[in-house]
């Protein structure tokens, strides 16, 4: 390797080092980039969850949560089923939703129920595979709840309103929290 290639390399290792992050100065944080995300940020709504799903609960196990997208909407959600051999039968997902209605954005939380679909169960595989996603077992996006679901709030998102909506999910996740643990 002759000097002159030696000095651009050297000076490609510099460009490299001075582009990086001072040592002990935390990552910047991406900005969400879709405007349903930027309204579950404002809610909190994936830390609200996730302290849900890191409870212990008598007769159900709880898993999540995890974050689900397509063009027009966004969720958080946590999916859960009833303890048992047979609880794997129907899975519920307990979620907050921003998407858009008539061109506004709207939030929603509700629970859905979700069927079994793989054509075998075997204990072992699902046990492990259920705690990271529910998609393979269940042929579903995570979409927002429909008619045929429980929807516990709908309401248009505006900014001022923020903090109405996040005091409303966490008062919606404790009251379902106190449901849980007495069933």
């Amino acid at each position: 390797m002759c000097s002159e290639d030696k000095n651009k390399r050297y000076q490609e290792i510099r460009k490299r080092i001075d582009k990086r992050r001072p040592f002990g100065r935390p990552r910047d944080e991406a900005k969400p980039s879709a405007p349903q995300d930027r309204v579950l940020n404002l809610l909190n709504a994936y830390d609200a969850l996730a302290e849900l799903a890191r409870r212990d609960y008598k007769n159900i196990l709880c898993y999540g949560p995890r974050t689900c997208r397509a063009p027009a909407w966004s969720g958080v959600v946590i999916w859960y089923h009833s303890k048992g051999y047979h609880g794997y039968q129907t899975l519920h997902l307990l979620g907050v939703w921003a998407h858009y209605r008539q061109s506004e954005i709207s939030i929603s939380i509700g629970i859905r129920s979700l069927p079994y679909r793989a054509p075998v169960y075997d204990p072992g595989v699902y046990r492990v595979a259920i705690q990271n996603n529910f998609r393979i077992y269940y042929d579903d996006d995570g979409h927002p709840p429909d008619e045929s679901d429980c929807a516990l709030y709908h309401a248009p998102f505006q900014s001022k309103e923020r903090l109405i909506h996040r005091q409303t999910l966490a008062e919606l996740l404790e009251k379902w929290r106190r449901e849980i643990d007495v069933t």
